[in-house]
């Protein structure tokens, strides 16, 4: 009877204890969004390394995001669309850094110029991606 009291309450404060770090937990999105509030889009950003993720500084605080969300932030910000970083715990939502201005770049992560070129070309529509075909028939085209 005593070990079976002991068990239920270990397991009550295990429960309990994991039911507070779940509470606690929180996730972290770039929001973006028109000048009148009208929400456009978002991306997750982590607080822990992850591989093929970047450290990046958003209002001195730390998150790793991935090259594309870098990328769309720049291209977001070129729209003239505000961008927060937001905290999400349950249903609430927290602003965490709204200066946009001194978001990540894909040069603020430290990578070389021959990386940031690359990522830029991937991230490119296909359409839009230069090819020695394209290149030629663009050449000849004032010729028609």
């Amino acid at each position: 009877m005593k070990r079976a009291l002991a068990f239920f309450a270990a397991l009550t404060a295990a429960g309990t204890t994991f039911a507070g770090v779940a509470h606690a937990q929180s996730d972290f999105y770039i929001r973006s969004q028109y000048s009148n509030g009208t929400f456009t889009g978002f991306h997750e950003i982590l607080t822990k390394p992850k591989e093929g993720y970047y450290q990046a500084q958003y209002c001195d605080r730390t998150f790793w995001v991935s090259s594309n969300t870098v990328i769309w932030t720049e291209e977001e910000a070129a729209a003239g669309r505000n961008l927060v970083v937001e905290e999400n715990v349950g249903s609430s939502r927290t602003p965490v850094c709204t200066d946009y201005t001194s978001f990540a770049t894909l040069e603020s992560l430290g990578l070389k110029k021959k990386e940031i070129d690359q990522i830029r070309r991937q991230a490119e529509p296909l359409d839009m991606q230069s090819s020695r075909i394209r290149i030629i028939r663009d050449a000849f085209k004032q010729f028609k």
